[in-house]
């Protein structure tokens, strides 16, 4: 599914919690981060022939693995990102709900973000 679906498939109250509990900071920017949401969700997307793929990565100074994206599928402008493809990786347990509110936050903190986020960018960054 297109990012820019995935989003539009939830209400912002609804991943907000998932989104502190994988950032602890979120509580203190909620604002932040329903600015960022509101933004995608009104933004036209870019057609993209990329994807952003949850795998299964190790970690390979503590050996732990964990289920994420490379940070490189979000280096990108918050239309193309929007219009990339979701996917996970067979043995990924991940909800639709996690991953949203994960690239929810990737997107902000690693997607190059519109002129009119930046209040709100440098508010997040001071923050953290």
């Amino acid at each position: 599914m297109k990012l820019k679906y995935l989003l539009e498939s939830f209400e912002f109250d609804d991943i907000f919690p998932t989104i502190a509990v994988m950032y602890p900071n979120a509580k203190r920017h909620k604002r932040e981060f329903r600015h960022a949401y509101d933004l995608l969700v009104d933004m036209r997307p870019t057609s993209s022939s990329k994807n952003i793929r949850y795998t299964i990565i190790e970690d390979e100074v503590s050996g732990n693995s964990y289920f994420g994206a490379n940070d490189q599928n979000f280096r990108t402008s918050w239309d193309v990102l929007l219009g990339k493809e979701v996917k996970k990786d067979k043995g990924v347990d991940l909800s639709d709900e996690e991953i949203v509110a994960n690239c929810l936050i990737n997107v902000i903190f690693l997607g190059k973000h519109p002129q009119e986020f930046d209040q709100s960018y440098l508010t997040l960054t001071r923050g953290r």
